[in-house]
C-alpha cells in the first residue's frame, strides 16, 4: 500500500493503531516545515524598502491610468468631433437648404429678376410697392428703399417708406409676413383712409348704375347732385385764403387722351396734376358682376419718387421711370410735345403690366384678391382702346384753381384736403 492509499485510509479512520501512529508523525513533520518556510518568507519580506515596493506598484497603476486615460480622451474628442459636425450640417441643412427650398414656394420679396448685366441689383419688393402704390393710391409714392429681412421658411420681416404728397411728409411702416399670408400689418397701404378713402370725388367713375328701367332717372338724379357739389366747392374757394392749398380731384366731362392731357398740363402749370385717372372699362359700365369697380393710374411727375439706377426689365418694362426719357431716342427725335404722350402711354403699361405679374404679391397685398384679373384685363382693354384718362388728382392754392378751373373741362370738382399753405414753397 503507498502513502496516499494509506492517507486517504487514514481519513477514514480505518487504519490500525501503528498505522495511525506512522501518518500522524507525518502530518507533524509538514506543519512544522510549513511554519519553518513562512518565517522565512516574512524575514525577507521585511527586509525590502517599502518605499520601493510602493513606487513599484504606483508606477504600474500610473502607466496603466495614462493609458487608459489617452485611449479614453481620444475616443472622446472623436465622438465630440463627429457630433459638433453632425449638428452644422444639420444646421447648414435645415435653415439653408431646406429653407431655401421652402422659400422658393412662397413670395420672396427679397428675390431680384433683373439684368444680370446690373452690378447692383434692389429687391422685387421695391418696384412692386412703387408699381402698387403709383396705379392704386393717387397723392401717394414710395419714398426711400425698402427694407427686407429673410427669417427662414419662407418668413420675412418688411418695412417701406410711404410719402403723401400733398402734406410732404413720409412715414416707415412696417410688415410681416410668413408662406404667402400677412401676419402683421397697419396702416400705411392697409389703412381704410389710403385704400378706400383715395376715390372721395371719383365716384362717377367707380359706381355705375345698372341697365334698368330706373337708369336714366338714377343718373339724372347723380347728375344734379354733382352740380350743387361743385356750385358749393366753387362757394367755398373764394371764401378761403389765396394761399390755402388745396388737393382737389377733378373727374373731366369727356375723356382725354394722353396728347390732350400733356398740352392741358403744359398749359395750367400753377396746377399740380398728382395722379392721372386711366380708363379701364367702357363708360358706364363696370368691370365684373361679382366685383367691385377698381381704379387706377399713374404719377406723370418724375420727381415724385426717388432716383433709382436699378431698374426692372427694361425691354419688357419700358420706361418702368418717367426719368428714362431723358436721353431716349424717343425725346431726342421728337421732342417733348410728340414724345411725352407715348411716354406716358408706355410708363403706365410697364407698371400695369409688371403689376399684373406679381400674383403672390398681390395675393397679400392688396385688398382684393381678384385684383390679379382686374390687372390682366385693364391691360388688354388699354392695347385694344388706347389709354385716356376720365379724371385726376391735382394740387394748387386756392388762388390758382379760382384763375384756372373754369378752364379745365370738368364735370365734377370736389376738395380733399386744405393746408393753411403750400408745405415746401421751392419744391413741387
Amino acid at each position: 500500500m503507498n502513502y496516499k492509499e494509506l492517507l486517504d485510509r487514514y481519513k477514514k479512520d480505518l487504519l490500525s493503531g501503528e498505522e495511525k501512529k506512522i501518518i500522524e508523525q507525518e502530518l507533524e513533520k509538514y506543519a512544522a516545515l510549513e511554519e519553518y518556510q513562512s518565517e522565512i518568507f516574512d524575514k525577507e519580506l521585511d527586509e525590502e524598502p517599502r518605499a520601493t515596493r510602493i513606487m513599484a506598484n504606483v508606477d504600474f497603476h500610473d502607466e496603466e491610468t495614462s493609458k487608459l486615460k489617452k485611449s479614453v480622451n481620444s475616443k472622446f474628442r472623436k465622438i465630440v468631433l463627429k457630433s459638433v459636425l453632425t449638428i452644422i450640417a444639420l444646421y447648414i441643412g435645415v435653415f439653408y437648404i431646406v429653407s431655401g427650398m421652402v422659400d422658393l414656394l412662397y413670395y420672396d420679396p427679397s428675390a431680384t429678376s433683373q439684368s444680370e448685366e446690373q452690378e447692383y441689383k434692389s429687391p422685387d419688393f421695391y418696384f412692386d410697392m412703387q408699381a402698387y402704390v403709383s396705379l392704386n393710391m393717387p397723392g401717394h409714392s414710395i419714398n426711400s428703399y425698402t427694407f427686407q429681412e429673410p427669417k427662414g421658411f419662407g418668413k420675412y420681416e418688411l418695412s417701406y417708406s410711404l410719402r403723401d404728397l400733398f402734406t410732404d411728409s413720409d412715414q416707415r411702416h412696417f410688415v410681416d409676413i410668413s408662406r404667402n399670408r400677412l401676419t402683421s400689418a397697419m396702416d400705411g397701404i392697409f389703412s381704410r383712409e389710403n385704400r378706400f378713402g383715395v376715390w372721395d370725388g371719383f365716384e362717377k367713375i367707380k359706381y355705375v348704375f345698372p341697365d334698368d328701367d330706373e337708369r336714366e332717372e338714377a343718373i339724372e338724379i347723380r347728375d344734379r347732385f354733382i352740380s350743387i357739389k361743385n356750385e358749393d366747392t366753387i362757394r367755398y374757394l373764394n371764401e378761403l385764403n389765396p394761399l390755402s392749398y388745396i388737393s382737389m380731384s377733378i373727374v373731366f366731362d369727356e375723356d382725354l387722351n394722353m396728347k390732350d392731357f400733356y398740352n392741358m398740363n403744359a398749359e395750367y402749370k400753377a396746377i399740380k396734376f398728382k395722379w392721372v385717372g386711366i380708363r379701364t372699362v367702357e363708360p358706364e359700365k363696370i368691370w365684373s358682376e361679382n366685383q367691385p369697380m377698381h381704379l387706377i393710374g399713374f404719377n406723370p411727375n418724375q420727381n415724385d419718387e426717388p432716383s433709382s439706377s436699378q431698374r426692372p426689365d427694361l425691354e419688357t418694362y419700358p420706361f418702368f421711370y418717367l426719368e428714362d426719357m431723358w436721353g431716349s431716342p424717343l425725346y431726342t427725335q421728337k421732342g417733348p410735345v410728340e414724345a411725352l404722350p407715348e411716354i406716358y402711354e408706355a410708363h403706365f403699361k410697364s407698371r400695369l403690366k409688371y403689376l399684373s405679374n406679381q400674383e403672390k404679391f398681390i395675393g397679400m397685398f392688396d385688398y382684393n384678391f381678384y385684383k390679379t384679373d382686374f390687372y390682366n384685363d385693364a391691360l388688354k382693354y388699354v392695347d385694344e382702346n388706347g389709354i385716356k384718362t376720365y379724371g385726376v388728382l391735382a394740387f394748387g392754392t386756392a388762388n390758382e384753381f379760382l384763375n384756372y378751373i373754369e378752364e379745365v373741362p370738368y364735370d365734377s370738382i370736389y376738395i380733399n384736403q386744405v393746408l393753411p399753405i403750400k408745405p415746401n414753397i421751392y419744391y413741387d
